[in-house]
């Protein structure tokens, strides 16, 4: 008899629960227009609603496809902003280009800005990781001639790292000022 691993099983339950668009619940109560909300908010494509219908297996009909796009629309006006767009670069999600006209330029200035935080903050963590590699080598050293080397290498990684530091804050500050500036304006 073929003996499977429980930590496969595991998995392989989770990836197959990983298909399903949308909850029992969600789908039962048929709601085209809070689940097309829902997927605007989260930045979805449109064809989102043809995997929902699918998971469902429940009406495609155009009304409900346009209470879906109706509320996909509502919820892309939350999604669709610089604040927005930066809080998704900086945790290094993908963007699927669902904004429009001059919520798709506010979008991209903060996720532009959030992407470079990602990536000074992705450097600065791989720096200092590459520091504690060669702090335990250092450790390790036999000779002098290693030693000073591995202290060598210590000191350009620490400095790279103040750097890199130094970098995010400025960034940081940046976004700050975008992000009060996006709200004001939103007030206004």
């Amino acid at each position: 008899m073929l003996r499977v691993p429980i930590s496969i099983l595991i998995i392989l339950a989770l990836g197959l629960a990983g298909c399903a668009t949308l909850s029992t619940d969600e789908c039962s109560t048929g709601d085209w227009q809070k689940i097309g909300k829902q997927d605007g908010n989260d930045g979805r494509t449109p064809d989102r609603f043809i995997h929902h219908a699918k998971a469902c297996k429940l009406d495609r009909s155009d009304a409900s496809r346009a209470l879906y796009a109706s509320g996909r629309q509502e919820g892309l006006k939350s999604y669709c902003t610089t604040v927005r767009g930066y809080r998704e670069g900086a945790l290094g999600q993908a963007y699927a280009n669902v904004c429009a006209g001059s919520s798709a330029a506010d979008f991209m200035k903060g996720y532009q800005l959030g992407q470079r935080v990602f990536q000074t903050e992705s450097k600065s963590s791989t720096t200092l990781d590459s520091y504690h590699t060669v702090t335990r080598k250092l450790l390790r050293a036999e000779t002098e001639g290693e030693r000073a080397q591995l202290l060598k290498e210590q000191a350009r990684l620490e400095a790279e790292n103040a750097r890199l530091k130094q970098e995010i804050q400025a960034l940081r500050t940046q976004a700050d000022a975008m992000v009060t500036s996006s709200r004001k304006k939103k007030n206004l």
